[in-house]
C-alpha cells in the first residue's frame, strides 16, 4: 500500500486574538492563519512572560490545582487557536466552516503520573512516523502533538483510533535524574481533544519536534463486536405455535377470527386478585404477521402483557436450555421486542429469517440491546460459524449501526 505523507503547516486554522474561558464566548475577533504560524517559536516568544509565570505556578500537579484560578486569569492574556478547523462567528461545532484534517492530542501529567520528564517523553513519541509536531503544553506538565488524518469528516473516529493506539503502544525513555530507562505500556490521551472545535492556548517550546513529511493516519475506530450473550433455543417444538403452546399448558380457550387474525379468549390467570373476584375473560390475540399480544380488561391487570402471561405458566428458570439449529422465536416475543425497541433511543440490528428474528451482535457501547434480550427472554442462537461470518462482514463493510 502506498504511504501518503503531508506537510500540515501550510493548512489553515483559526486563531482567536483574545478569548474568555467560556467555550462559546469571544471577547475579540477571529483570524485565519496557517498552523505553521501558530506554532512559530518567534510568535510564541512574545508571550514568554505569561507562559513562564504559568509554569512557575504549576511545577507539580498539586501546585497547579492550588493555583488554577490564577493560572486561568493569566491565560486570558494569551491568544488561542482552533487547530483542527476554521471557524466563523464563534467557537463550537456549529461554527466550523472548514475541517483541515489535523488532530491535536494532549498527553498530560494528570492522566499519566508516571511521566515526570516531558522533554524526554516528547522525543520518545516523536519517533512515530505520524507525528507532525510535538511540543510542551502551556503548563509544562504535558505534551501536545499534531497528527494528519486521512478523512477530516471522520475526525472523531480517527481520534478514537489514535487513543487506542497510544493505549497499546510501549514507550521507553530515560527521565531526568534517573539512571535507568522507564518503560510505559500505553499512555492516556485527553478525551476533550476529540472536539474538533476545541481551543488551545499558545504555548512555548524552544525545541519543538517538527516533521514536514509526516505520514497520514488512516485508521478509524470500529467499536468491538459483542459475542452473543444468549445461546438458547425454545424448549418446546422447533416450530413454535401459539395454539400448540396453549394445549401443552392445558389452557382452555374459545377461538374467534378478528381483523384477519385469531383471538383466544382465556381465563385470566390473576382472576383471584380481581377486586370483583370474577373469572373475567382475557384475550390472547395472534396477528396475521404472527405477533402475539395479551390483554385483560380488569384494572388490576392493565399492565400485564404477553410476556407476563407466558411467565405465569412457563417461568424462564424452568425452561430447558438447549442448543440446536433453529432460529425460530415465539411470535409474541418478537412483538414485545419490536415494541420495546420502538420505545428505546438505542439502535440495534434485527434480521428477519422466515418467521424468525435474530438479534445480531451489537456494538459494545450499546448494552441496552442485551438488556432487552434478557428482559424479554428472547431465544437467540448463534453458532461459532455465524459469529465468524458476522465479524468478517463488519470488517469488510463497517459496523451497520
Amino acid at each position: 500500500m502506498d504511504v501518503q505523507t503531508t506537510n500540515i503547516f501550510t493548512r489553515q486554522m483559526s486563531r482567536l486574538r483574545r478569548v474568555t474561558l467560556q467555550q462559546h464566548e469571544l471577547a475579540d475577533g477571529i483570524l485565519t492563519q496557517t498552523i505553521g504560524g501558530f506554532i512559530d517559536p518567534r510568535m510564541q516568544y512574545r508571550y514568554i512572560r505569561q507562559i513562564t509565570e504559568i509554569r512557575s505556578l504549576c511545577s507539580t500537579l498539586e501546585e497547579k490545582e492550588r493555583n488554577k484560578k490564577k493560572i486561568a486569569q493569566i491565560k486570558l492574556s494569551l491568544p488561542a487557536g482552533i487547530v483542527s478547523a476554521v471557524v466563523v462567528g464563534g467557537i463550537g461545532k456549529d461554527s466550523v466552516k472548514e475541517k483541515n484534517g489535523v488532530i491535536c492530542i494532549d498527553i498530560d501529567a494528570k492522566d499519566n503520573p508516571a511521566i515526570t520528564d516531558w522533554q524526554a517523553f516528547k522525543h520518545e513519541i516523536a519517533k512515530s512516523r505520524f507525528i507532525a509536531y510535538a511540543g510542551l503544553s502551556v503548563s509544562g506538565l504535558g505534551v501536545f502533538a499534531m497528527i494528519p488524518i486521512a478523512d477530516p469528516e471522520r475526525h472523531e473516529e480517527h481520534y478514537e483510533a489514535i487513543v487506542q493506539d497510544f493505549k497499546k503502544a510501549t514507550f521507553t525513555f530515560t527521565q531526568e535524574g534517573e539512571s535507568e530507562p522507564i518503560t510505559l505500556d500505553g499512555v492516556n490521551l485527553d478525551q476533550s481533544c476529540k472536539d474538533i472545535s476545541r481551543k488551545r492556548f499558545v504555548s512555548y517550546d524552544p525545541q519543538p519536534y517538527i516533521n514536514t513529511a509526516a505520514q497520514v493516519y488512516c485508521k478509524t475506530y470500529v467499536p468491538p463486536i459483542l459475542q452473543p450473550r444468549f445461546m438458547r433455543t425454545y424448549s418446546g417444538p422447533q416450530t413454535w405455535s401459539l395454539r400448540g403452546w396453549l394445549d401443552v399448558h392445558g389452557i382452555t380457550y374459545n377461538m374467534r377470527e378478528r381483523h384477519g387474525g385469531i383471538q383466544y379468549v382465556v381465563t385470566c390467570p390473576w382472576h383471584e386478585l380481581h377486586s370483583s373476584r370474577s373469572r373475567g375473560e382475557s384475550v390472547i390475540f395472534e396477528h396475521p404477521n404472527g405477533a402475539v399480544g395479551y390483554k385483560c380488561m380488569h384494572s388490576h391487570c392493565a399492565e400485564k402483557r404477553w410476556i407476563d402471561y407466558r411467565e405465569f405458566y412457563e417461568p424462564r428458570r424452568e425452561r430447558v436450555q438447549t442448543v440446536g439449529t433453529s432460529r425460530e422465536l415465539p411470535p409474541g416475543q418478537i412483538a414485545d421486542f419490536r415494541a420495546l425497541v420502538a420505545q428505546s433511543s438505542q439502535r440495534c440490528k434485527v434480521s428477519l429469517h422466515s418467521t424468525a428474528e435474530v438479534i445480531a451482535p451489537v456494538q459494545a457501547n450499546n448494552p441496552a440491546v442485551g438488556e432487552l434480550v434478557e428482559a424479554l427472554d428472547l431465544e437467540v442462537l448463534w453458532s461459532p460459524e455465524e459469529v465468524r461470518k458476522w465479524q468478517q462482514k463488519v470488517e469488510l463493510e463497517g459496523c451497520p449501526f
